[in-house]
């Protein structure tokens, strides 16, 4: 063997080296720990700044591996081609034994292997290879740089905006539950982490307190107005209105009455209170809950007033309202959590009508379809087409679903019924 070709089997070996960096680099970015990377970043770990830099940014990463795994491959193939030339007088001999032992010594110690290793210790090697591979990234920049505009105009022509993006909401949900299975993560824990998902999903309308339940307090109203509308109804805030009820000037907070009522600022029971009322915040009732909430901590609001798509007021919710999402019922007030039903007799429900669909759907372990109605009232109202009556009946896949109370023309109370074959309730 010549010394051409000792430099030609080294300058072989020095791709296959680069090779098995580059494919052991890329799988260990994608197998990092994106949890982990962030804790060693708010830790100051060395070079975790760095590793989260080139993991932020996927599209050039993949662009950097990809082009400089091709470049070193392709020159392993045409040094090994040449060296097989070189030593076999055969050139269809040559090239065969060229094609099949270079490609066997990528595959097995430039993919394989460091692949492997890759993938069992990805933060060592994303750590370790980090410093290379941003300099080669630096080096291949306005390659890189063609490739990442081609590739972005490519996937927006077959309509894929962000080809490379991940659902991390659905990973993180997927190891919760994962953790559940393990016993890595308590059944309690797991169901207050998916109210917290579930709570950036919601929107107002699905929590709020419709109209016709929302207790007003007229401008005007003295201190002992006030104290019997509260016996009635212990809230912690009242909206107030001027004339009508669709013309609110702001909000009473019963904190801010007592604070008054200490200060001496009321001196008899025909004191105004209405005077000491706060500014009101209104948003739409399609408005995301989590949005809300961040509105309400930025302005120090403690109560919304939600608008539907004609200006009117739909309804309110308090912070409390949105905290309940995540936890749960906050009423310190209330002893005993209120029924949405009670059993009237086997396989007989008497529901509250402004119960929501989900809740009774989960409850009762029923089947109600949702649509643009939240609640089991608009459901019957959906069915019905009017404004029932008391005995009004709709009925749906075995269920019967009777009006038993009504306020007006509104639906109080219902009853809901499994039937049996013959008609009649189980």
């Amino acid at each position: 063997m010549e010394s051409g070709d000792l430099w030609m089997l080294a300058l072989l070996a020095v791709c296959i080296i680069l090779s098995a960096f580059f494919s052991s680099s890329e799988t260990a970015f994608i197998a990092l720990s994106r949890a982990r990377l962030l804790h060693l970043v708010h830790t100051g770990h060395p070079r975790a700044n760095l590793v989260s830099r080139l993991s932020r940014q996927p599209e050039r990463l993949l662009a950097t591996v990809l082009l400089s795994n091709n470049l070193v491959n392709t020159g392993a193939a045409a040094l090994g081609t040449a060296i097989a030339i070189d030593l076999i007088d055969d050139s269809t001999i040559a090239l065969l034994v060229s094609t099949f032992g270079v490609t066997a010594l990528l595959l097995v110690f430039s993919e394989t292997l460091p692949k492997s290793v890759a993938w069992k210790r990805a933060e060592l090697v994303a750590f370790t290879f980090a410093r290379p591979l941003a300099l080669v990234q630096w080096i291949l920049f306005p390659a890189i740089q063609v490739l990442h505009l081609m590739t972005v105009l490519f996937t927006r022509m077959v309509g894929i905006s962000d080809p490379v993006s991940r659902n991390r909401e659905q990973e993180i949900r997927t190891m919760i539950r994962a953790g559940v299975l393990t016993g890595e993560v308590e059944a309690t824990e797991a169901e207050l982490l998916e109210k917290v998902f579930h709570f950036g999903d919601q929107r107002m309308m699905a929590i709020m307190t419709p109209r016709p339940d929302i207790v007003w307090v007229q401008l005007g109203t003295t201190l002992s107005g006030f104290l019997s509308i509260y016996r009635e109804n212990r809230h912690s805030r009242f909206p107030v209105y001027e004339g009508t009820t669709e013309n609110i000037v702001g909000v009473l907070s019963v904190k801010d009455l007592l604070l008054g009522i200490a200060e001496g600022k009321f001196k008899s029971d025909d004191d105004v209170v209405t005077d000491h009322i706060r500014p009101v915040l209104f948003v739409p009732e399609t408005k995301l809950v989590r949005d809300t909430f961040a509105e309400m901590q930025r302005d120090n609001q403690g109560l919304v007033l939600t608008v539907d798509e004609f200006g009117g007021i739909a309804g309110l919710a308090s912070l409390e309202q949105l905290l309940e999402v995540i936890v749960g019922d906050l009423d310190e007030d209330r002893l005993v959590p209120e029924e949405l039903y009670t059993e009237v007799s086997e396989n007989v429900y008497r529901v509250d009508a402004g119960a929501g669909i989900s809740e009774i759907n989960g409850d009762l372990n029923l089947d109600l379809p949702e649509g643009q109605y939240r609640t089991v009232a608009g459901f019957i109202l959906e069915r019905l087409g009017r404004v029932p009556v008391e005995g009004d009946s709709v009925e749906f896949e075995g269920l019967t679903l009777t009006v038993q109370s009504m306020d007006g023309v509104r639906i109080e109370e219902v009853d809901i019924a499994r039937r049996t074959n013959n008609g009649q309730p189980t």
